[in-house]
């Protein structure tokens, strides 16, 4: 099989707690994950301008947005192209989207984006394959904090 276009890289604290990837297999139902799945297979094939509604769509700034349509509402997974990086795309954030403007989920994936520009974070690869084992996706990369608030270089940082 041929390696897909894209790769798809995934937000990490600077303490290395990867809080997309937890959200993903921790946070979200077999069925959700399977749609994310389909839907990243597409995007993996298909050249960026190809990227469009209703799959995904450009936001503001550098930020955009991968969309599913799931029974629970509206999945968003907000991210960004690294520039530089060719053929890679860096989840930022993700969630259930539960009004018309996310702008809280925005906000999160602002301000991850920010701190990635500022050297602080960084990103690995992102696991979109099912866990065997709770540290499968946690583990070394260490586990978000129970309030779903990361603390981050002294500042607190929504989830």
């Amino acid at each position: 099989m041929d390696k897909p276009l894209w790769t798809f890289r995934g937000y990490t604290t600077d303490a290395g707690n990867s809080l997309v990837q937890v959200w993903f297999h921790e946070n979200l139902s077999i069925d959700d994950r399977d749609l994310i799945r389909d839907r990243i297979r597409y995007l993996k094939e298909v050249e960026r301008h190809l990227w469009i509604r209703p799959r995904f769509d450009k936001l503001e700034d550098d930020l955009n947005e991968i969309r599913i349509k799931a029974p629970a509402g509206p999945i968003r997974i907000y991210g960004y192209f690294p520039p530089g990086e060719r053929h890679c795309f860096t989840l930022l954030h993700g969630l259930y989207k539960t009004v018309d403007n996310d702008r809280a989920g925005k906000r999160v994936a602002r301000e991850r984006l920010k701190l990635l520009k500022q050297g602080i974070g960084g990103t690995r690869e992102f696991n979109f394959e099912e866990r065997t084992s709770p540290e499968d996706s946690a583990g070394q990369e260490g586990q978000g904090s129970a309030s779903g608030i990361e603390s981050f270089g002294g500042n607190r940082l929504p989830n």
